[in-house]
């Protein structure tokens, strides 16, 4: 089930929060079994076979947990820890591992075109940094299976996060005053998934279509291959914030604060600043279980280095099982790379407005092999950027001149969630605002497409 659809807004939604607060006076275990019921459907909606794989899961890691909790054992801990990522690996990589092990070797072993289930690294993730709590002793306290079930299964950031840590949602699961309607965290809640559905919806899918166009007819005109990259850069910004703000904006409505995931990325100073603000629940998911392990900046500035190239390409591997997203994670990692022995060798201090803009073109142009299918589209619209053959001006169209303009006012212009959720006040303005929004982009359900980190 997607969140800018009819069934989810006009039935699934509405049903789940009324029979959730209904049964929460009653008792919050039952309103908690009711809310995980409902996130299985959401889940298996998309296909039945997916509920197994969830609820496998949850079991498999429950069971790890549960032990790792009365024994600390460093086996048990790896153990879990593979067996994760063995069911990540098969599902993910298995054909691109043997797509690989064949180009290698000249084999013709058989690809099994997995179908890849939906949100299953991200849920993979969470349960791996909960077993990593449990194995250390830093949990706040033993919660119960519902509640960590819940944590695993909720809904609202359960296909394509944030990824959270176990104490910051599953403590707010145990509080018996979120189990009572909150007149302003559901206002709130609305205003915010009414702006994440409006930058899916009037933003993102508009850009999606001339990025689409753009890489299906790779141009060497310059001004054509430029405006091809920037609508990709646009609509992977506008959809997978968009879908981050829709789900902050739903779990508020039970009273739950999932983490910012973004915080105007693209007015980064600098690449370090960047992977701050862009993604920010798996930067720091990636810091504390890669980076840190590593030796992070501990052991000397070559060791930093390779650990930072480790990470990212480890990020980039993660994104999809395809060597171009290992090229955009080296990529990024390099950048972090130069950045640090620029700002530890050189005693020049970059004036703002100047690194905003090479941090902008650098993640721009680091997105292209993010986006494009294979290397042959890399070359040829790097060579339409930088070595055009041709400098004519595109025929004029006032709807994309106007979509970019806008595109440009939002990023610098909007504020993040952080701050939205703070501010906020139930006023007639900001319900005009709400339902003008969620009204507007509901006349554009038929142009819906899929958000891009559901592939992930």
């Amino acid at each position: 089930m997607l969140f800018p659809t009819f069934t989810f807004i006009l039935v699934f939604l509405p049903i789940t929060i009324i029979v959730y607060y209904l049964l929460a006076p009653k008792s919050s275990q039952i309103a908690r079994l009711w809310l995980i019921g409902a996130s299985l459907v959401f889940y298996s909606w998309f296909n039945w076979s997916y509920f197994f794989i969830l609820a496998g899961s949850i079991a498999m890691n429950r069971i790890f947990s549960i032990y790792l909790e009365k024994r600390k054992s460093k086996t048990v801990f790896i153990l879990g820890i593979f067996a994760n990522l063995l069911l990540l690996g098969y599902f993910k990589y298995y054909d691109f591992f043997i797509e690989n092990i064949n180009y290698l070797f000249n084999t013709s072993w058989t690809l099994k075109n997995i179908l890849l289930p939906l949100g299953i690294s991200f849920f993979t993730f969470q349960q791996i940094s909960y077993l990593q709590q449990v194995y250390e002793r830093t949990l706040e306290k033993h919660y119960s299976l519902s509640t960590y079930s819940l944590f695993v299964c909720f809904f609202p950031q359960l296909i394509a996060g944030p990824i959270v840590l176990p104490d910051e949602m599953m403590s707010q699961f145990d509080k018996e005053e979120n189990y009572k309607p909150n007149s302003i965290n559901i206002a709130t809640g609305l205003y915010v998934f009414a702006i994440g559905m409006a930058k899916k919806i009037l933003l993102a899918d508009f850009f999606a279509e001339i990025a689409d166009k753009g890489f299906a007819n790779i141009s060497t005109n310059f001004f054509d291959s430029w405006i091809c990259a920037l609508s990709y850069m646009f609509q992977i910004y506008f959809d997978f914030s968009g879908y981050c703000d829709m789900a902050i904006g739903i779990a508020l409505l039970f009273n739950i604060k999932l983490p910012v995931n973004f915080d105007a990325p693209y007015k980064s100073e600098n690449i370090t600043v960047f992977w701050r603000r862009w993604h920010i629940t798996l930067g720091r998911f990636l810091m504390s279980s890669i980076y840190i392990p590593l030796g992070g900046n501990r052991k000397g500035n070559f060791r930093t280095y390779c650990n930072l190239i480790i990470t990212f390409f480890i990020s980039g591997l993660w994104h999809g099982a395809s060597w171009l997203f290992v090229l955009w994670g080296m990529l990024h990692g390099a950048g972090l790379v130069i950045h640090r022995v620029w700002s530890k060798h050189f005693n020049f201090s970059m004036p703002a407005i100047l690194g905003r803009i090479i941090t902008f073109l650098f993640v721009l142009i680091a997105w292209v092999p993010f986006r494009a299918q294979n290397l042959t589209q890399v070359k040829n619209l790097y060579k339409g950027m930088f070595l055009p053959q041709s400098w004519s001006i595109p025929k004029f169209d006032l709807d994309s001149f106007l979509l970019f303009i806008t595109g440009f006012i939002v990023i610098c212009c909007l504020p993040s969630v952080s701050k939205v959720t703070e501010k906020f006040r139930p006023t007639i303005v900001n319900f005009i605002i709400t339902a003008t929004l969620i009204t507007v982009s509901m006349f554009f359900f038929v142009k819906y497409s899929p958000f891009i980190y559901f592939n992930f």
